[in-house]
């Protein structure tokens, strides 16, 4: 902000007539923030059923669409280093593609270690007289285990 002090004040010196309305601004803001709040709503969805290191992936990959716009759009050539990198990127994908999902979808009668008796104890200060224990009960329901 120390560089670009002057440029700033300069932007709050304009005229209406030198930049958009005032309502246009606002109507670019909120679509701005309906974009953003839409963009980690797809985020979280996206990641209830597959992991970060795909998104990661499928994020990188974003660039190679901007790039190819640009090439056939607008004639503008990337530098060889982004080539590079896009080579890199795919074979990451592929990599992560060929291997088995980490994030599975196995039901908790599939899995035997999680079978059988959950025991939740709760801690009990060590001021207190009497040790005693609460039971907790769990139900399994379409494959989780609900306390």
């Amino acid at each position: 902000m120390i560089l670009e002090r002057d440029e700033i004040l300069d932007f709050f010196r304009q005229s209406d007539s030198d930049t958009c309305p005032q309502y246009v601004g606002l109507l670019l803001l909120l679509a701005f923030s309906v974009g953003g709040m839409l963009n980690y709503l797809g985020i979280s969805a996206f990641l209830r059923i597959s992991d970060a290191a795909f998104l990661n992936l499928s994020l990188l990959t974003g660039d190679a669409w901007a790039v190819l716009y640009s090439v056939y759009a607008e004639h503008i050539y990337p530098p060889g280093t982004f080539y590079v990198a896009l080579v890199i990127t795919v074979t990451g994908v592929l990599i992560y593609e060929t291997a088995p999902s980490p994030v599975t979808d196995i039901k908790v009668e599939e899995r035997p270690e999680v079978l059988g008796e959950i025991q939740l104890v709760e801690n009990v200060d060590a001021d207190a007289d009497t040790d005693t224990e609460r039971e907790v009960s769990t139900t399994v329901q379409e494959g989780r285990v609900f306390v």
